[in-house]
């Protein structure tokens, strides 16, 4: 009897692991194939939750890891209208040298608890579509001249522009043509998040042609700079990270807070994947 039992636990490891590798390859595959760059890679790793957990739809931990990619916008979606059978105890995302929507980020990293997919369509569509997502911690690590291209990327009014970032300080230097002035123009900022969703230029110190700048002056160019990057508008992250802490340092900015997968909206101008095929 003994033997028997040991030989059932087994074959059920044994297939709940062959299922597993499946899906992970699927998964890499399936994201792949929704970003886009000659050398961008994409691994999927799950772990089981014991010995049967994975065959019963409990999965202990999955980690997505891709680097050297672009997107237009985030790339998961939790899909809530279909069933929370599934459970993914720790989902685990881990980005690096990608660009979303003309940003270069140098690392972006995630860790988020109790996320749901739907088992019943895993096992017979060998498809994992998340449905429903915990709250987890996450970081965001931009450098200085990653930001630099960004800057003029978005603001047509900018014309040339340098950073450098150090000491929990911004500082911007360039060449604006504003509606009431063109001038070269320094920037000494802190840079804050606001509403959780925005990076804007606080506590500034701000000169044109060498010359402290009068009020018309310092709010035209703060009302143009501001906010700096918008999560959700400029990056199309729809919710995904809500930043509460920024850290500027060695010319990098670090942005902490509050991740999570976004529920799928009902309208967007690009079509990433749920999250497997």
């Amino acid at each position: 009897m003994i033997p028997l039992v040991f030989g059932l636990f087994a074959a059920i490891f044994y297939f709940g692991n062959s299922e597993v590798h499946r899906f992970e390859n699927l998964a890499a595959k399936d994201i792949r194939s929704t970003i886009r760059g000659d050398h961008a890679k994409v691994s999927v790793q799950t772990q089981l939750n014991g010995i049967v957990g994975g065959p019963l739809g409990d999965l202990s931990k999955v980690t997505i890891r891709a680097s050297d990619f672009e997107t237009d916008g985030v790339p998961l979606f939790t899909q809530p209208g279909l069933s929370k059978k599934g459970i993914i105890r720790d989902l685990k995302i881990e980005l690096r040298d990608f660009t979303i929507a003309g940003l270069r980020i140098q690392e972006l990293i995630s860790d988020i608890p109790d996320c749901h997919y739907d088992y019943a369509l895993a096992v017979s569509k060998h498809k994992i579509r998340l449905t429903e997502s915990g709250v987890g911690r996450g970081e965001v690590v931009i450098g200085q001249k990653d930001l630099e291209v960004f800057i003029l990327h978005k603001f047509g009014e900018i014309k040339r522009v340098s950073v450098k970032i150090a000491d929990d300080r911004v500082h911007v230097e360039g060449y604006g043509e504003f509606l009431i002035l063109k001038a070269n123009f320094s920037v000494d900022a802190k840079l804050v998040p606001v509403d959780g969703t925005k990076l804007a230029l606080d506590d500034a110190t701000i000169l044109f042609d060498g010359k402290t700048a009068d009020d018309v002056s310092r709010k035209a160019i703060l009302d143009t700079l501001n906010p700096v990057v918008d999560l959700d508008r400029d990056l199309k992250l729809y919710g995904a990270i809500e930043v509460d802490a920024i850290t500027l340092r060695d010319g990098v900015i670090r942005a902490e807070g509050s991740t999570k997968i976004p529920e799928e909206p009902t309208h967007r101008m690009f079509k990433p994947t749920s999250l497997l095929p």
